[in-house]
């Protein structure tokens, strides 16, 4: 759904009221309503900035985006960092990853309608091929899809997980808005189990099974983020998760728009000599395996 000037303006007005009312002290007769009244406001203010924020992604456009990704549970400590730019359409693309905050980037890079892509592989996994690139079946090779773009795949599953949240525990989940010097906020929240199984907090599998059916049940906050236009530019989970003698598990996902995707920011497709093709498909199960693998072994 679009979000008209009109929805922004009232989406303002909502939230201004739900931060008035909800100030509000009662008067000798006055109705106390305005428990209510604001408790609707806040909702509606809510419901409009999670529509705002599944408009960007139903109509994506050029974008530059950023996300990081931070867990912590018992010895297991995980940072991620992705970045992409998708630019045109048919789209350029470009994503990059890093394991650390000083770690090396790898850089995957899809032309326009191209059938592979050119991955540049990052120190750590170098040993992969002998040349500084491989060439692989491209992801894209059925026409780009805003949530197989890995960035956006995280927002997807997200609204996903608050969606379902909404019909497996309305009652827990949050409902808050609020103005902020670059525009507005709004928090909702998505349970642990559910983020779980859409593969958005990332306890590895050996560990799952600590999880206790408590923890699985929070609910944790995700913010989303909007300009002073009504206009999506970014999200966070995050959040501190106990229960039972299990470890503390400390989550944030944050998904952070950093501008419009321009042709400049593309690289060029890399020499020939420079490429390993890895088309045969035992190959290229190794070759995920390893590349995804934070600490491969050679």
């Amino acid at each position: 759904m679009r979000v008209t000037r009109v929805t922004r303006r009232l989406v303002y007005a909502l939230v201004g009221v739900a931060l008035t009312v909800g100030c509000a002290q009662p008067t000798t007769g006055r109705p106390v309503a305005d428990r209510e009244t604001a408790a609707k406001a806040t909702a509606d203010a809510v419901r409009r900035g999670i529509d705002a924020f599944q408009d960007h992604f139903t109509n994506f456009g050029d974008e530059h985006a950023r996300v990081y990704n931070y867990l912590n549970f018992g010895d297991t400590k995980i940072t991620t960092e992705h970045e992409s730019f998708k630019v045109g359409d048919p789209p350029a693309i470009v994503t990059k990853r890093r394991y650390s905050a000083d770690g090396d980037w790898s850089e995957t890079f899809t032309p326009p309608g191209s059938p592979v892509d050119y991955i540049k592989l990052d120190e750590d996994h170098r040993f992969l091929a002998p040349t500084p690139y491989v060439s692989v079946p491209s992801l894209y090779a059925n026409g780009f899809q805003t949530c197989i773009l890995l960035t956006a795949w995280a927002a997807c599953n997200v609204d996903t997980s608050i969606g379902q949240t909404a019909l497996d525990a309305p009652e827990e989940q949050p409902s808050e808005a609020r103005a902020t010097e670059d525009g507005f906020e709004v928090t909702t929240g998505a349970l642990l189990g559910v983020m779980l199984d859409e593969g958005i907090v990332s306890v590895p599998e050996e560990q799952r099974g600590d999880l206790t059916e408590p923890m699985l049940n929070t609910v944790v906050p995700v913010t989303i983020r909007l300009d002073d236009a009504m206009e999506f530019t970014g999200f966070e989970v995050r959040g501190a998760v106990t229960g039972g003698d299990a470890p503390k598990l400390e989550i944030q996902l944050e998904y952070e728009v950093l501008g419009e995707a321009e042709e400049s920011d593309l690289p060029d497709v890399p020499d020939e000599a420079e490429i390993t093709a890895i088309t045969d498909k035992a190959a290229l199960e190794q070759f995920w395996e390893k590349f995804n693998d934070r600490t491969p072994e050679k």
